[in-house]
């Protein structure tokens, strides 16, 4: 008796024997999958991330809204837009609007989605929502996390720009929303 799946989209050859949790907690789930591919037997680790929503905020035709973040991890301040994950019950819009408020003490009167993208589809499941918000107004402080130091600087788009080409902004997030919202942008005028 087969007791192998066939998966959805995947060549005919390929099917899922099994899948177990490995490890679970608030930020990732990672699996074990055993597939059958052509006979043979594969285990492929993946990892379930929450998804997530970035906003670039412009102030003006010309002028970016960014945050300027320390990041544990690369033990530097790094040049990024609002991002975070989604909320149980909050959509991806609701939490670029919620991460806006809490990182700059900004809120968007005008907030349009643009995309979405994955940063690693080989290993992870999550997808990166992108927003651009208009007509900032300063409503609130900021409502940062004990992990979070962040401040505030506005930017012009020229800078930014440069930024990205020099590759001085890392972190993948703001680079895809960076470049699709400028793009997005210049179609507005």
């Amino acid at each position: 008796m087969d007791i192998c799946m066939q998966l959805n989209n995947s060549p005919k050859d390929w099917k899922l024997v099994s899948t177990t949790k490995v490890y679970s907690d608030y930020f990732i789930h990672l699996y074990e999958d055993i597939l059958n591919i052509n006979g043979k037997e594969k285990k492929y680790i993946k990892g379930v991330r929450k998804d997530y929503s970035t906003i670039v905020p412009f102030v003006s035709d010309d002028e970016i809204l960014v945050i300027k973040s320390y990041r544990h991890i690369v033990d530097s301040v790094q040049i990024e837009v609002p991002s975070g994950y989604i909320d149980e019950g909050e959509s991806p819009k609701q939490a670029a609007i919620r991460e806006l408020a809490e990182e700059t003490g900004y809120t968007a009167n005008v907030v349009t989605p643009i995309g979405t993208y994955t940063t690693d589809y080989s290993m992870f499941e999550q997808k990166g929502n992108i927003f651009v918000g208009y007509d900032m107004v300063k409503k609130q402080e900021q409502s940062l996390g004990i992990m979070e130091k962040i401040d505030v600087a506005i930017m012009k788009i020229k800078e930014i720009r440069q930024l990205l080409l020099e590759g001085k902004i890392l972190n993948a997030a703001s680079i895809v929303a960076l470049y699709r919202a400028i793009s997005f942008h210049g179609t507005r005028r």
